[in-house]
């Protein structure tokens, strides 16, 4: 009883024609359709947090310490650039160390 039949189906949309004519059928269709997008997608919210936090994280590399003096204090970015390329030239030496030394400990393990 509370099953919809393809009778009921047909009928519902004989009444549909009926009312609201052929050439408002695709429009009000269309229109339907839209609507429940944007409530599925409003109600989901998922993709709104994900791009506030997104946007937060930018927020926060782009207003370091580091960033700030880099821009604003004269001399800060050349230091900058110094020691990063030090620290490239040491980190090839301590990434073999660490390297050479972690299946010995996982070896032992």
């Amino acid at each position: 009883m509370g099953l919809i039949s393809p009778i009921h189906l047909l009928f519902l949309g004989l009444l549909a024609v009926i009312i609201f004519g052929p050439q408002r059928l695709p429009e009000i269709g269309r229109s339907l359709g839209k609507g429940m997008r944007e409530f599925k997608e409003s109600v989901s919210g998922v993709t709104d947090i994900q791009d506030a936090i997104h946007g937060v994280n930018e927020v926060r590399s782009a207003v370091s310490p580091s960033n700030l003096a880099g821009a604003f204090v004269p001399g800060v970015k050349d230091m900058q650039e110094t020691v990063a390329s030090a620290k490239s030239l040491a980190n090839p030496l301590a990434a073999e160390e660490t390297a050479a030394a972690a299946p010995k400990g996982t070896a032992s393990s």
